[in-house]
Parts: structure tokens; sequence; C-alpha cells
């Protein structure tokens, strides 16, 4: 399998558990997130579904690991993640 393949496994593991935690209408965060995938893999009886879910732990963690780096590295001064660098020009050159 591919990285390719691998990837869309995981994704597709990571959606049914967000689907799941919808269908619940219970609350939709990273750690309910972390608790569905866990649960999925305590239930599953497959050795590869395991692994795959396994792996989609690993990926969620990076990435909630990721997004703390991030707003570690952001200034303090307000609550808003700046998704462009301040290098970008403002929306002041208008065409019409």
């Amino acid at each position: 399998m591919n990285r390719s393949e691998h990837q869309k496994i995981i994704d597709e593991i990571i959606g049914e558990a967000a689907l799941a935690l919808l269908q619940r209408t219970g609350p939709v965060n990273t750690q309910a997130l972390m608790n569905q995938l866990l649960l999925m893999k305590q239930q599953s009886s497959d050795e590869e579904q395991r692994a795959a879910i396994t792996a989609a732990i690993t990926d969620v963690r990076n990435s909630i690991s990721a997004g703390k780096k991030l707003r570690g590295e952001q200034p303090q001064s307000d609550n808003v993640l700046q998704l462009f660098g301040h290098n970008q020009q403002s929306g002041n050159n208008r065409k019409h």
C-alpha cells in the first residue's frame, strides 16, 4: 500500500469517528475524537483495522501537537490565529 492509499484510509477512519460524534449529538472536539477512535480500536476484531486506527490516533495526536506549537509561537495579544503571514497585502486594492 502506498502512502496516499494509507493516508486515505486514515482520513476515512477519522471521518467515521467524527460522524459518530455528530450522530450522538455530544461534544465534537479533539478529546471526544480521540476517545471515539480509542473506542473504535477496542471494538475492532480485525488486526489490520486496529493498526489503521492506531495510525489515525497518531495522526490526530500529531495534528494536536502541531496546533499547540503553532499557537505557542503566536503573540498572546489576542485569541486570533493568523492564517496568512504579515507580509500579505491588505484588501485595499479594489478593482471595482
